[in-house]
């Protein structure tokens, strides 16, 4: 990640989309979460394809995770405590 100060306006605009895209993730993701909880309780066992693809998912947001993380800190923000 390169470290030197770029124009402010790019900065704020740049910080603004990821923002908008993180608030528009997070819904998307209670979303699903929600519906899978309910589905888990009423519905039968998930499909075989559902179950192989829940590492995929969980290793992609492990990284988006790690990659927000590296924005907080390049920001000077205080990393956000991780969730165990």
């Amino acid at each position: 990640m390169n470290n030197e100060p770029s124009d402010p306006e790019i900065v704020r605009a740049a910080i603004d989309a990821l923002l908008l895209v993180v608030g528009r993730s997070a819904d998307d993701l209670r979303a699903f979460h929600d519906t899978v909880t309910k589905a888990r309780v009423t519905e039968p066992p998930f499909p075989r394809v559902a179950v192989a693809t829940t590492q995929s998912i969980i290793d992609h947001l492990k990284k988006a995770e790690e990659k927000l993380q590296e924005v907080i800190v390049a920001l000077g923000l205080a990393p956000s405590t991780r969730h165990p």
